[in-house]
C-alpha cells in the first residue's frame, strides 16, 4: 500500500511539474499537426497529398486516438527545427529536450530518468557533441566529459560514501587512462590523498592525510 502510495505521489508531482514547466505538446496543443499524417521524402517531411515540404508545429502520439504523446517539436522546410521534446509515460515526464537547426541537433541538451530526474546536460553544435557533458546520478554529479567533435578529450568520475560525501574523484584521458590530478577523501570529507597520473600511470603522489586532516609524509 505504501508502495502504492509512493507511485501515486510521483506520478502526480511530475505532472505537476511538467505542466509548471510548460511542455511543447501543451504549448502547442492547438497549433500543430499528428506527425502520423506526415510522410518522407527524400529525406524531407511532407504532409500527405502535398508536394511542399512540410514547415509547423508536430505532435506524434504512441496510438490512434492521440491520447499518449510521446514527443513534439517543429519542421522548417521539412527538417526537423527549433526545440524538440520526447516523453514518458505519455507526457507525464521528459525522457530528453533538445533542439533542432536545419534537420541536425544544435543548442542545449537535456536527459532525464524515467522518475523525472536529470541525468544528463550538455550542447550540441551541427549534430556533434561539443564542449563539458555532464552527467546526474541522484541530483549529484556523477561525471564530466569535455567532448570535442563527438569525441571525449577529457573525462572526471565522480564516486561517493552512502553519507553523500565524496570518495572519490578521477581523471580520465580520451583514452579511458587515468590521467591527471586523482583525490581520494575520508568519509568525514577530509582530503585522503592527491595523486598524478599520466596515461595510466602514476607519477606523483602530491598530498597525503589521515581522517582527522594530519599530514602523512
Amino acid at each position: 500500500m505504501k508502495y502504492i502510495l509512493k507511485s501515486i505521489f510521483l506520478l502526480s508531482f511530475l505532472s505537476l511539474n511538467i505542466v509548471a514547466d510548460e511542455a511543447l505538446f501543451m504549448k502547442y496543443a492547438d497549433k500543430s499537426i499528428n506527425s502520423a499524417t506526415l510522410v518522407e521524402r527524400q529525406g524531407l517531411k511532407y504532409q500527405v497529398n502535398t508536394n511542399t515540404p512540410f514547415s509547423g508545429r508536430f505532435i506524434t502520439y504512441e496510438d490512434e486516438f492521440g491520447f499518449c504523446v510521446l514527443e513534439a517539436g517543429s519542421y522548417k522546410r521539412g527538417l526537423l527545427h527549433g526545440p524538440f521534446e520526447e516523453y514518458y509515460g505519455c507526457g507525464v515526464a521528459y525522457s530528453f529536450r533538445t533542439a533542432y537547426k536545419n534537420g541536425l541537433e544544435h543548442g542545449e541538451y537535456k536527459e532525464y530518468g524515467e522518475e523525472g530526474y536529470l541525468t544528463m546536460t550538455g550542447n550540441m553544435r551541427d549534430g556533434q557533441m561539443q564542449g563539458e557533458w555532464i552527467g546526474y546520478e541522484y541530483g549529484r554529479i556523477s561525471w564530466t566529459e569535455s567532448i570535442k567533435d563527438d569525441e571525449v578529450i577529457s573525462a572526471i568520475e565522480y564516486s561517493y560514501y552512502d553519507n553523500g560525501q565524496i570518495s572519490m574523484k578521477e581523471a580520465f584521458n580520451g583514452n579511458d587512462e587515468l590521467h591527471g590530478i586523482c583525490e581520494a577523501y575520508h568519509q568525514n570529507g577530509q582530503l585522503k590523498s592527491k595523486v598524478e597520473y599520466k596515461n595510466g600511470t602514476l607519477i606523483n603522489t602530491i598530498e597525503e592525510y589521515d581522517f582527522n586532516g594530519n599530514r602523512i609524509n
